[in-house]
Order: C-alpha cells, then sequence, then structure tokens
C-alpha cells in the first residue's frame, strides 16, 4: 500500500509567500466557490488570533522538471486562504462581536506582535502529490462517504457568524465542562453541538421568554440576532450569574438529581432566572432570596426527585396515587411533549411555587 497523501504544517506566512511568487492556485476547480460573508471572514480571523484549531486544507502540488516552478493548487480550503490573504490586505475588518480587543481593525492596524502571530499560525494540510485529477476526484468522494448527516446546530454553526452565535459559543467554553460533569449533556452529545445548542436555548428565554425547544425557533433567533444580540453583556453577566447559583444550591447533588436532563434544567434555569432577573412574559410571583436560603430552596427542589420517584416506583403513572392537581399537571407537562412552549411555561411556574412556597411567600 502506498500513501496517497503526506500531512504537513504551513504557516500563513508561506502561503503568502506562494501567492506573492504566482505559485499558489485558488480557482474553484473541484469546488463550487460559496461567498462568505464579512461575518464569516471575520470569525475565521478570530478563530486565529485565538489560536484555535481550523479544518485542515487539501492541497494538490507538483513540480515542473524543466522550469523547476513549483505549483501548489488548493482543492479544499480556498475561501479560508482567500480571507486570510485578503486580510493581510487589510480587505476587511475584524469585528467587534467576534473580538472586543480587537474589533473594527484591519491586519496594518494591529500591534507587530499580533500580526507575528498571525503569520506563524499554521495549517494543517493534506499534501496531495503529483496526483491527476481522477484521483482527486475520488478522495472527494471516499471523504464525503464518511461524513456524517449534519445537526441543527451543526448547520447553525456553519451558516451563522454574527452576535448571537459569538455570545452562544463564549458561554459553551466557560461552561461545557459544568454540563459534562453534572451529566446534563454527555461528552458525545458535545462533540455535536448540543450544549451550544441548550445554551442558545437559555440566553432565547433570557430575552423572549419561554419558547418552544424546537429548530425553527432557534434557526429564526440566530437569523434575528445575527447582527446584533441586544443588552449581550448583560445577558452574559446573568447568564453566569444564574448557573453560579444553581451550582451554589445544588453543590455536587446536582449530577444525581431529576434537575440534571435538560427537559428539567431548562425550567430549573428559568424559574432561578425569573427569581433573579425577571423572564420576559412570565407572570408567576417573583420572590426574592439570599445565600442563607439555599438549603431551604434545594429542600425544596429534591421534592420533585420525590414526586418522580413515586411516580417510577408505581409504573410510571400517576394514576392511584394521592398527588394534588399541580403535581399531576406538572408530571404531564414532564412526560409527554416537554419542549412545548406551553408545557415549559407549566414547569417553570410549577417549580417557582415550589421555591416561594419554601421562602415562605
Amino acid at each position: 500500500m502506498q500513501q496517497a497523501f503526506h500531512t504537513r504544517n504551513y504557516s500563513i506566512r508561506d502561503f503568502e509567500e506562494w501567492d506573492k511568487r504566482g505559485e499558489l492556485l485558488l480557482q474553484p476547480k473541484f469546488q463550487r466557490r460559496d461567498v462568505w460573508t464579512d461575518k464569516a471572514r471575520s470569525y475565521l480571523i478570530d478563530t486565529i488570533l485565538r489560536g484555535k484549531p481550523i479544518p485542515k486544507v487539501y492541497m494538490r502540488q507538483d513540480v515542473n522538471p524543466k522550469t523547476r516552478h513549483v505549483r501548489r493548487e488548493i482543492v479544499d480550503g480556498q475561501q479560508r486562504l482567500r480571507t486570510v490573504l485578503n486580510f493581510l490586505k487589510d480587505g476587511f475588518k475584524i469585528s467587534k462581536s467576534h473580538h472586543p480587543t480587537f474589533g473594527g481593525k484591519t491586519f496594518s492596524g494591529l500591534d507587530p506582535s499580533t500580526q507575528g502571530d498571525i503569520l506563524k499560525y499554521e495549517f494543517v494540510v493534506d499534501l496531495l502529490q503529483d496526483m491527476p485529477d481522477n484521483e482527486v476526484y475520488n478522495v472527494f468522494a471516499r471523504i464525503n462517504t464518511y461524513s456524517e448527516k449534519l445537526k441543527a446546530q451543526e448547520l447553525r454553526n456553519a451558516k451563522w457568524f454574527g452576535d448571537f452565535k459569538s455570545c452562544v459559543y463564549q458561554l459553551a467554553e466557560e461552561f461545557t465542562t459544568f454540563f459534562i460533569e453534572n451529566g446534563i449533556i454527555t461528552e458525545k452529545a458535545v462533540l455535536r453541538m448540543a450544549e451550544a445548542e441548550h445554551i442558545s436555548d437559555l440566553l432565547l428565554a433570557m430575552n423572549e421568554g419561554v419558547q418552544a425547544g424546537s429548530k425553527t425557533v432557534l434557526d429564526n433567533a440566530y437569523k434575528k440576532y445575527d447582527d446584533t444580540f441586544p443588552s449581550r453583556a448583560t445577558h452574559e453577566k446573568r447568564f453566569r450569574e444564574t448557573i453560579d447559583t444553581i451550582k451554589a444550591i445544588f453543590g455536587s447533588d446536582l449530577q444525581s438529581s431529576a434537575f440534571r436532563p435538560v427537559r428539567l434544567f431548562y425550567p430549573l434555569f428559568c424559574a432561578i432566572y425569573h427569581f433573579k432577573f425577571g423572564l420576559p412574559k412570565l407572570r408567576t410571583h417573583r420572590s426574592s432570596f439570599k445565600v442563607a436560603d439555599y438549603p431551604k430552596m434545594k429542600t425544596a427542589l429534591e421534592y420533585v426527585d420525590g414526586l418522580l420517584e413515586q411516580i417510577e416506583d408505581n409504573n410510571n403513572t400517576p394514576s392511584g396515587l394521592s398527588l394534588v392537581a399541580d403535581d399531576k399537571a406538572f408530571y404531564s407537562a414532564y412526560r409527554v411533549h416537554w419542549v412545548h412552549a406551553d408545557n415549559r411555561t407549566t414547569l417553570t411556574d410549577y417549580i417557582c411555587r415550589k421555591l416561594s412556597k419554601a421562602l415562605g411567600n
């Protein structure tokens, strides 16, 4: 077996030099040329500035033995390299929503140290040495054979690059470990961006009130808030404070609590947020609380654990149990169609009432 490619690392400075010498071919011969938005271009540069990885580039290379001229043809990764080379020529500015420090600046507006870091950034390149067209087509056919269908959040990530997405992924970077350690999101699900989708859902609730957990709702939010996500800094601060409050109330017991799954973590987050800051459109009474109240609040939330355990022991049906109407309504919303907006509101209201009672309100 002879390997048909070799993996190399090449810096942005390498590509810039090849481009200046006329050795770099960026014509979209093998793939259609997508037109990137300014937001997409800025997001790529922000990724480089933060030292994060970028998908690999496929480059075919051959040498003319007579002229010694080297030809380097980009067969996948053209837009990435066009974007980078354009930025080096001050073709566009970094968005402030992507990078608060460097937002509004072109390459020449950056300090020399940062410019140097960009030029030294390395792309991972699969080098297709002297490979004819038919073999290149075969390589990509095989790669696409093993590609999984993208999930909804992965599609949003590929389409949108604005303020809402930046906010979501900033918080995801901070809280993914929390979600994994408490079993709210699995490590496998994180690989398909489930944590970003969950955070998107929570941010939308903070901004507009309880919403249905649907693809359409989140797709519309990414579109609506792509240019500007109002009060972004406030939302980020309040998101952190709400998560910190939940952590303080539960301690290490969240991972074994009934509130660990997303179906109950969502209304729990909404209820705590409502008490602290007020959730839009939720008419439920808000009760103030302090750190000394956390044990009482935890006891109230543990009631839900006991309720669900009791129903589970009764073959997952409340029939025959002496439950009050409020508990039955809660379980009905929890058990069936829990992503519907009405049921999410029912769950949130129920948790708020339990907490209010514990707080003496």
